[in-house]
């Protein structure tokens, strides 16, 4: 077990209202804060352990003056870092509805506002917005205009069309007069991921909230949740702020039930929501109202998907390895699996013609099993190194 792992516990209990004073008996053991900022900071909860830290120092936790002192500071940074956002995003929405651009704010900022104690709560580093493919020239123009610069990612280098085929998320900084940044989204997931989702459904189940006289629009309380329980499994690592996310989402009482199972089967994640139920039983001390009588949350624990391994961050696999694997556990059907690892391994031949960027080999049947060929011994010998 991680050193970790009981601190982090503590913490998410006393965020679910599972560990209160009245049950933390006075032999509780003692934990030092101090040594694991850095680990805060990686799962983004160090304004959550500042708001909690009276709870938490009756819950074993130990703070040093100076430690709270660093915990306010990067709590007055989160502070300051909301009230950019929330007037840049005045400004883009107005600028949006100008040029007649449909958008959805979505994560980050509206998650802040919609479920938690306080906005600044919950830590963020950009504005993600859902648009239409047809708007995503218009947009960009719109943010080049307005003096952000396109990201050095891995998408960078891809023409619009590629970007638009894919659905291939554009992220956008500037610097001047304030450091924010947009990402931009014409899909909720890529076209390559395992997962797919009808933005159009989203979009047409959409509620607005009030920023100062605008009217932002983002999904119902539903799909939210419906997207939290995903994006919390999404990537190859884990943080424990998209589990708090999507607990704070679902213990909604007002949620209506029968709507989000129907979105649980419509969009076949009922593996995740099962692994979420599991992670929640353990970390949070009970489930969230909408899930609390999930029939599986009694299963023995994943040996990979688990409170544990989601408290240390990081899996027992490179990024390769888990880009195959963590979906093959996350899919509820075996002929989706299936189907899932032979596009891994012999991918549609257009997508490697698609992603040819420098000059290569003479795109062909022939050159394609050749690079597949290679492709597939890289994959395997990087499984054996790891083993």
């Amino acid at each position: 077990m991680s050193e970790y792992t009981e601190q982090l516990r503590i913490l998410c209990r006393t965020i679910s209202g599972a560990c209160s004073q009245a049950t933390i008996s006075k032999t509780q053991k003692r934990f030092s804060a101090d040594a694991i900022l850095e680990h805060m900071q990686y799962h983004q909860i160090v304004a959550l352990v500042y708001y909690f830290r009276k709870q938490l120092s009756v819950a074993g936790w130990e703070f040093s003056d100076r430690f709270i002192e660093d915990l306010k500071s990067y709590t007055l940074l989160n502070i300051s870092r909301v009230m950019v956002y929330e007037h840049f995003l005045k400004q883009l929405d107005a600028l949006l509805k100008e040029h007649s651009i449909d958008y959805c704010l979505f994560k980050g900022i509206v998650t802040a506002r919609s479920v938690y104690p306080e906005d600044y709560l919950r830590s963020f580093t950009d504005l993600d917005i859902l648009i239409r493919p047809k708007d995503l020239q218009k947009v960009e123009s719109l943010l080049e205009n307005d003096g952000f610069i396109h990201a050095d990612d891995l998408y960078e280098p891809f023409p619009d069309h590629i970007v638009q085929k894919y659905s291939f998320a554009q992220h956008y900084m500037r610097v001047k007069p304030n450091n924010v940044a947009v990402d931009i989204h014409m899909n909720l997931s890529g076209r390559l991921h395992p997962f797919q989702f009808d933005s159009e459904d989203f979009i047409n189940n959409s509620n607005k909230f009030k920023l100062d006289g605008h009217d932002i629009l983002t999904f119902d309380p539903e799909h939210q949740a419906i997207f939290a329980v995903y994006h919390a499994f999404k990537h190859y690592f884990y943080k424990l702020i998209w589990f708090i996310d999507a607990f704070l989402l679902l213990d909604q009482k007002d949620l209506d039930r029968e709507k989000f199972f129907r979105l649980i089967q419509k969009y076949e994640l009922s593996k995740l929501s099962s692994y979420f139920a599991q992670i929640s039983s353990d970390l949070f001390g009970r489930l969230p109202v909408v899930i609390k009588d999930y029939r599986n949350q009694n299963k023995q624990a994943h040996r990979i998907i688990n409170s544990e391994l989601i408290v240390n961050g990081t899996l027992p696999y490179s990024k390769s390895r888990a880009r195959i694997l963590l979906p093959m556990y996350y899919m509820a059907k075996s002929v989706a699996r299936l189907k899932f690892l032979w596009v891994q391994l012999f991918p549609p031949i257009e997508t490697i013609r698609d992603f040819y960027i420098a000059e290569g080999p003479k795109k062909n049947i022939w050159n394609y099993f050749k690079l597949r060929r290679k492709a597939i011994i890289d994959l395997f010998s990087k499984v054996h190194k790891e083993e």
